[in-house]
């Protein structure tokens, strides 16, 4: 029977010079640390970091890997089959570190997302977003987030320290999915979508794909949105990664690869059709304003995005709705009803309503001062692109 520990394994890390094959000096060099950390680097080291990762996935021979690989494949997989594995450093994120596992198998390359948890803190947010993503896969059969596969623990091993546990899921890899941020063109001062794609090059999205960049994510938190108990998935945050984006052709296709809760946000529980209502158009709202709400390159100053953001909004939310029918939606209304309800408010009524939500939904302070500085402006914008039917549709 073939032994785990005799395949061949890479390590490598990723930078924004390229990859690199980890040596005696790169073994010792700490990782970055996450973008929400005061400190320039990680206390985590290299080699040790992924020594963990390479921990997990060979345990019991490979089991839950080759289990794994299963799924992916449709077919068993047996340990022979894997000719060699790859493991490099991808993300340095506010929550995780992500490692990605590359494993040949038969001549084929399958790929997986490693979380991995550092801090007490961490480590009990991945256990919700594994049970998390576990139980909305299961509950809705939808594709919008990533397999999850198993989650673990690797022995993380630095010269002259104890050892200690670092704890991580696996889940699917989404090969060709990127984060994307608003960054500050230096030629002329403008805020443009950008794509982080290490491999081709960071570029911009147009327009278009920039519409169909905030449809489709409206069309997925609307999705898991539940009618009759409010629950939804949130919080969420453009700044955070959650979603990727895979560019196809002149249009985009988006996944959220993370869900920090799955719960009510409105504090009242209610049986009658004005309250469900009610949470639903808070929920609208929301959904209007935290799409426009990023920060600079995912790190930099709380940015507004323009107002083409509500042309794919509004759309995505609608599509949402329809395609969820049946979903925990027993009694709601129809789409066309809901459409034509939210056509019917006043600006008066629009910010009455923002200020409910401001009461119940949460932002930061400087988010709270984007809001006061556009928030008229923004009911003025999605009052015109409720209004005009033509608007909802791409041409």
């Amino acid at each position: 029977m073939k032994d785990a520990s005799k395949i061949p394994v890479r390590l490598l890390a990723t930078t924004p010079r390229g990859e690199v094959h980890l040596g005696a000096k790169s073994r010792a060099t700490h990782l970055p640390a996450g973008p929400q950390s005061a400190e320039g680097q990680s206390e985590l080291r290299y080699g040790p970091y992924l020594g963990a990762v390479h921990y997990l996935l060979l345990r019991n021979n490979c089991q839950k890997i080759l289990a794994a690989l299963a799924h992916r494949l449709g077919r068993l997989v047996k340990l022979k089959e894997v000719d060699a594995i790859e493991i490099r450093t991808e993300k340095h994120g506010a929550f995780y570190h992500v490692a990605r596992a590359d494993l040949s198998v038969s001549g084929q390359i399958v790929s997986f997302a490693v979380n991995v948890a550092v801090s007490d803190a961490t480590r009990a947010q991945l256990e919700r977003d594994f049970t998390l993503l576990h139980s909305l896969t299961n509950r809705y059969n939808y594709k919008f987030l990533p397999q999850i596969y198993f989650k673990g623990a690797g022995i993380y091993r630095e010269l002259g320290k104890p050892l200690r546990w670092l704890h991580m899921f696996v889940a699917e890899w989404l090969r060709d999915y990127h984060e994307f941020h608003l960054h500050r063109d230096q030629s002329d001062g403008s805020s443009q979508m950008l794509l982080w794609d290490l491999g081709r090059g960071s570029r911009y999205l147009s327009k278009h794909q920039c519409v169909w960049l905030y449809r489709q994510g409206a069309k997925i938190l609307t999705l898991y949105y539940n009618w009759n108990n409010f629950k939804q998935i949130y919080p969420w945050h453009h700044a955070a990664g959650d979603f990727v984006l895979k560019e196809m052709g002149d249009t985009v296709d988006l996944r959220l690869v993370m869900v920090r809760d799955y719960a009510a946000v409105v504090d009242f529980t209610t049986s009658k059709k004005a309250g469900k209502l009610l949470a639903l158009i808070l929920f609208f709202l929301h959904l209007t304003i935290q799409m426009r709400i990023d920060r600079l390159d995912g790190v930099g100053d709380v940015v507004w995005a323009e107002d083409y953001c509500l042309e794919g909004v509004v759309p995505g939310f609608l599509e949402g709705l329809t395609e969820g029918q049946g979903r925990g939606r027993r009694g709601m209304p129809s789409p066309t009803e809901i459409h034509a309800l939210l056509r019917n408010f006043t600006g008066e009524e629009w910010l009455q309503f923002l200020v409910e939500l401001l009461g119940t939904y949460n932002f930061s302070q400087e988010e709270l001062s984007l809001i006061r500085d556009h928030g008229e402006g923004h009911i003025d914008r999605l009052q015109q692109v409720l209004a005009d039917s033509q608007e909802l549709l791409f041409p």
